[in-house]
């Protein structure tokens, strides 16, 4: 194995344990208070997803959303570019979806989370593939693997009207 080894199995079961959490503890009610019906739930499907659920947001309206649950309070924005650097496995960022609502929780005990934005993946790939130069990137071993992500600063993002903060 290269270099330090990658998260523990019990480590990576936790932190998606906790995703699956604040989907039921959080997410789902928040579509409810925006009054957005969810069309498809893949969060329990065996299947190998690129969005979490299909949402009805206005009559015969849908959208396609990934939700994110980051434990920790960050200004960055991380778009996961490579899940796997050792498989070469393609991270969150190159699957089809409409949304992404990236919640951040600095206190993981709360249902709410601390910050909440959507960030339309369209305007998000309009952006990344418009930067040029040196790009700010981080690597992680906090998932399934060694990650590869863009850093992304909020305030850029919210600024360029690529993200909404909902909370």
């Amino acid at each position: 194995m290269l270099g330090q080894s990658t998260m523990s199995q019990e480590e990576t079961k936790q932190n998606f344990d906790f995703e699956r959490k604040k989907h039921f503890d959080f997410f789902i009610p928040f579509y409810n208070n925006q009054n957005w019906q969810v069309n498809k739930d893949n969060i329990n499907s065996n299947q190998k997803n690129d969005w979490d659920v299909e949402l009805e947001i206005y009559a015969g309206q849908y959208v396609r959303a990934d939700e994110k649950a980051i434990r920790g309070q960050f200004n960055n924005c991380l778009i996961e570019l490579i899940q796997d650097m050792q498989t070469g496995s393609l991270g969150w960022y190159f699957g089809k979806k409409d949304w992404i609502l990236y919640g951040i929780w600095g206190n993981p005990e709360k249902i709410e989370p601390t910050e909440l934005y959507k960030i339309q993946v369209e305007k998000l790939d309009e952006y990344i593939y418009g930067l040029e130069g040196f790009i700010k990137t981080c690597i992680s071993k906090k998932g399934w693997g060694i990650t590869w992500n863009l850093v992304l600063d909020w305030y850029e993002l919210v600024n360029k009207n690529i993200a909404t903060k909902l909370l």
